[in-house]
């Protein structure tokens, strides 16, 4: 367990450090921009610049990269495990230029698809515009995205872990410096999107070099590993980022509905990415190369016992954030984003659609933990096949909820359904594989930790009860949102502690040891 805290603390604080840029670009943007249609605009067009991002950056291409090149590395040695690399690389980028092109010359149909429910053809135009500026971030998240593959094979994990950061600090510069050059000042965030993004890619050269990987031109399209990458990579696409296509298709869905609910679903996204970005995220980027290291060595016990490590450690963080957002998700946009012209009406517009989406927060952790541990078995089908069910869910609940009183909310609770349905997919399913699941100490575990979420619940709802967050002073709300994330982690791992959770203690432990 040590080796798995010590990388993932390296990733979860470079993680940290981005998620709170971003929400100093999110109450930016709120307190600027407010959501309007405008923002809404903005939204649409960023969703498929930020879906790339995500799904290459954060597993996708990873998940593919990472096992073959880490059996080149086992099996046949550095030199050659590079040689495929460079490859992998060309043939990568060269996908992603022709993506960027023909994206540039039909960005008109790409909107019409992304925003059905754009009645307004100013929107659409101010959207078209938006899309075409940012489409070549496309080509700089595809680059991060194979450092990291490579990178995290070598048990690098800071450069791509930060790199959002850049990208958060770009956009910030975006808001507050590009916006004024424009007549439309949302066309500075988008050239910001573009800073954010060149400074990620010259963050991960030296980092490269340092890993032994030098930057030579080396195509070979026919080649079988090549394509092996990269069939694993399409079926990965719908697999590892069926959550990011969740959400997108509510975006689409939310288009037919008022003027807003776009940003109100954007907004509960990102806080709901916050908890997922500490705990999933960052432990599913470090246990891929160990897994798939155990893998090629066939050693299906340990592998067994780091999966189960892997999600008892993210649960541990997963289970209490969603009785955090559900309980406290009004308080905590009530202080982040509830400035200037993000009113009260949007902020509880946004924490609707916040606590709806946390009830997948548990679904989504354990996809994300469970999908790598399928490819680096070599199976790339089952999580494909549950995805897919996913995605069937998730359009037919959405469809259905966003006709009832829940409206924007509706669609939300679809992804969170849809995540639910895809974790229990898998979880049946692992079942048929020669590895030892260890499924009595994660009932356990989750048991434990259920218990403790549900006490610490308790105790923050009657802590919120002492502020009204629509009207008291900021100074008054945001001294007690302190007191309330205090008092409840610190009532969650007391609780832990006393039921004797291993990871509280484990914990508990490096913490004291620090002092």
């Amino acid at each position: 367990m040590n080796g798995l805290f010590r990388s993932t603390g390296v990733v979860a604080a470079s993680t940290l450090a981005s998620r709170i840029l971003g929400l100093v670009r999110d109450m930016l943007m709120a307190a600027v921009f407010s959501a309007t249609g405008a923002t809404d605009a903005y939204y649409i067009a960023f969703r498929i610049p930020n879906l790339v991002r995500r799904l290459v950056g954060e597993g996708v291409f990873t998940i593919s990269f990472i096992p073959v090149y880490t059996g080149h590395l086992v099996e046949r040695g550095a030199a050659e495990a590079f040689d495929l690399a460079r490859r992998t690389l060309a043939a990568f980028m060269a996908g992603l230029a022709v993506l960027v092109a023909l994206s540039l010359v039909f960005a008109p149909q790409v909107v019409r698809v992304l925003a059905m429910g754009f009645d307004d053809p100013s929107q659409v135009e101010m959207t078209v515009a938006m899309f075409r500026i940012m489409l070549p971030y496309l080509l700089m998240a595809g680059f991060l995205a194979f450092s990291m593959g490579l990178l995290n094979s070598h048990k690098l994990f800071f450069a791509p872990a930060f790199a959002p950061v850049l990208l958060n600090a770009g956009i910030i510069s975006g808001i507050l410096v590009f916006s004024g050059y424009f007549e439309e000042p949302l066309y500075g965030v988008c050239v910001g999107v573009l800073a954010g993004g060149l400074l990620q890619v010259v963050l991960q050269v030296p980092y490269l070099a340092r890993a032994g990987f030098r930057m030579r031109f080396s195509a070979a399209f026919n080649d079988p590993y090549v394509k092996r990458i990269f069939r694993r990579g399409l079926q990965g696409v719908i697999g590892m980022g069926s959550q990011q296509i969740n959400i997108l298709v509510a975006s689409l869905m939310a288009s037919f509905l008022a003027p807003g609910c776009i940003s109100y679903i954007y907004f509960s996204d990102r806080l709901h990415e916050l908890v997922l970005g500490l705990t999933a995220v960052s432990i599913g980027s470090v246990v891929l190369p160990e897994m798939s290291e155990l893998s090629a060595r066939k050693d299906y016990g340990r592998l067994g016992e780091l999966y189960s490590i892997a999600v008892r450690s993210a649960l541990f963080m997963a289970i209490p954030a969603t009785a955090a957002l559900m309980i406290a998700g009004f308080p905590i946009i009530s202080v982040l984003l509830m400035h200037s012209r993000f009113t009260a009406h949007e902020a509880a517009m946004t924490y609707r659609a916040l606590f709806c989406a946390s009830s997948g927060i548990v679904g989504i952790a354990v996809c994300r933990i469970t999908i790598p541990l399928y490819y680096a078995l070599h199976d790339s089908r089952t999580p494909l096949y549950a995805a897919l069910t996913s995605f069937a869910v998730n359009a037919a609940c959405g469809y259905f909820l966003m006709r009832t009183p829940l409206g924007h909310a509706g669609l939300t609770l679809a992804v969170a359904i849809a995540a639910t349905v895809q974790m229990a997919f898998l979880a049946v399913l692992l079942k048929r594989k020669d590895v030892s699941l260890r499924a009595g100490e994660i009932f356990l575990s989750v048991l434990k930790q259920s218990i403790a979420a549900g006490a610490m619940g308790v105790l923050v709802w009657y802590i919120a009860g002492f502020v009204d967050w629509e009207h008291d002073a900021f100074s008054r709300r945001a001294l007690f949102l302190a007191l309330l994330v205090t008092a409840g982690g610190g009532a969650y791992l007391a609780l832990c502690l006393a039921l004797r959770a291993p990871e509280a203690r484990y914990l508990l432990g490096k913490l004291l040891r620090r002092k």
